[in-house]
């Protein structure tokens, strides 16, 4: 469960941001909205967090900051960070600071580093075993490099101890996190985080396509049976949706490749044991395409749209032929499932993307359902512009957020509780006459909002 994350010099965002998923104390509405962390220090979350803001505002950039962060430690490839450019020099040479404090486990932990380009400057971590907090590892720069320094903690829990660690701190290159290399030399207490940021922080982009959604349902009869029904709840017009597998011409298919392509598709078909399946980089209205080994010949797997005839009969039509609103609720159902993992975070770029306002309104209000009556800890973060969702009955205003820039063109973030409420107020027409800012501002002789 996220608690807090924290950024600063990066992209549009300037001085540090603090996005706060703790639930305000003075707070009495839609307790049930409330997360309880099974940990010893004493932890609560919301379900969910809306972010508005004009477009250019930073919502994205917000959400690639974290995005960034799961990069880091989850791939060996080394990414830069982006300062703030529209200050001065001197602030485009300050490093970028990420940080998180999240609960795993029954564990809290507060993870953070700072990065220079591609430089490690700082990195710590810190866990909560008990309600005191634990310094597990503390990395800094002094003169040309960093130096570090291990908790008793860590060091008594890893074998080979403080001479093991400093063995792996020594081998690593600047732009290389302490964390992600001792995880990978079996450090098992630090795993956790790892773990946390790998296989439970979940970012869903506008464009992004839930990864081999097609041979997944194939393979899953019972999750294609839900999703069916989910899809029917919703209103979508169609009788099913159905998995296909036809056999697939690799020869054909190479042929049409560049040389290098056709090589290494070539070199992977090699490999590919039974049951194995393989992404093709030619897509078809924007979704992967994947071909699976069966019985020792390979099959494109892929959807159809089944309709009903007026006659009663089945007709199928390629899934091509389907909305952009259809294609958009495939890649957000999946979702719903993974939130049924412990302590799980789903960050989604401009959720009502294609949709309805009453689709998006259903895809958050069966999320909330799940994780308030199961209580585990894992939460949906999304950036918006729909101004339908700003009901006092469907999201406590601890759950909305505001961004703007400032007058330095900087991205700041606000809470909606941070503002002075009147009784019943009307959060979307309060939000719209502009007294939470975060709205478009219009200039000249052109379009006048009445």
């Amino acid at each position: 469960m996220l608690i807090n994350f924290t950024v600063s010099n990066f992209k549009s965002i300037k001085d540090e941001i603090l996005f706060n998923m703790a639930p305000a104390k003075r707070l009495q509405t839609m307790k049930e909205h409330v997360l309880v962390a099974n940990t010893k220090k004493k932890a609560e979350g919301m379900p969910v967090a809306a972010i508005y803001g004009a477009n250019g505002s930073g919502k994205t950039n917000f959400i690639e900051a974290l995005a960034f962060m799961k990069d880091r430690i989850n791939n060996d490839d080394v990414v830069a960070a982006i300062p703030f450019r529209l200050s001065d020099d001197d602030q485009e040479k300050q490093p970028s600071t990420f940080s998180v404090l999240f609960s795993f486990e029954k564990v809290v932990y507060a993870y953070g580093f700072s990065i220079e380009g591609r430089i490690v400057r700082q990195e710590w971590l810190s866990a909560y075993y008990t309600a005191k907090e634990t310094m597990l590892f503390e990395r800094y720069w002094e003169g040309e490099g960093t130096q570090i320094v291990f908790g008793n903690r860590l060091v008594s829990d890893t074998k080979g101890g403080k001479a093991f660690l400093g063995f792996i701190f020594q081998g690593i290159q600047k732009e290389q996190l302490f964390l992600r290399e001792a995880v990978k030399r079996d450090v098992s207490l630090l795993e956790p985080v790892e773990q946390w940021f790998v296989s439970h922080v979940f970012v869903i982009r506008p464009t992004s396509r839930a990864m081999a959604l097609e041979v997944t349902l194939q393979n899953k009869p019972k999750a294609l049976q839900k999703m069916n029904e989910q899809l029917h709840e919703m209103g979508m017009n169609l009788e099913k949706l159905e998995t296909k597998e036809k056999k697939f011409n690799s020869d054909q298919y190479a042929n049409q490749l560049d040389e290098g392509d056709a090589e290494r598709f070539r070199n992977a078909l090699e490999g590919l044991q039974e049951g194995e399946i393989i992404e093709l980089s030619e897509k078809s209205f924007g979704r992967p395409q994947y071909i699976k080994k069966k019985n020792d010949e390979l099959y494109l797997i892929s959807f159809e749209v089944c309709h009903e005839r007026q006659d009663g009969k089945q007709v199928n039509f390629d899934i091509s032929t389907a909305s952009s609103g259809f294609m958009r609720m495939l890649d957000l159902l999946p979702a719903l499932d993974v939130a049924q993992q412990e302590d799980t975070l789903i960050v989604v770029d401009e959720i009502e993307r294609s949709l309805h306002t009453l689709l998006s309104q259903y895809f958050i209000s069966c999320f909330i359902g799940i994780v308030t009556e199961s209580q585990n800890g894992s939460q949906l973060v999304f950036s918006t512009h729909d101004t339908n969702l700003l009901d006092s009955d469907f999201l406590r205003s601890d759950e909305i957020w505001f961004m703007e820039k400032d007058s330095s063109s900087s991205s700041r973030l606000c809470n909606l509780v941070e503002f002075k409420q009147s009784t019943g107020l009307n959060y979307e027409k309060g939000y719209l006459e502009g007294r939470f800012g975060a709205i478009p501002i219009f200039h000249g002789n052109g379009l006048r909002l009445k």
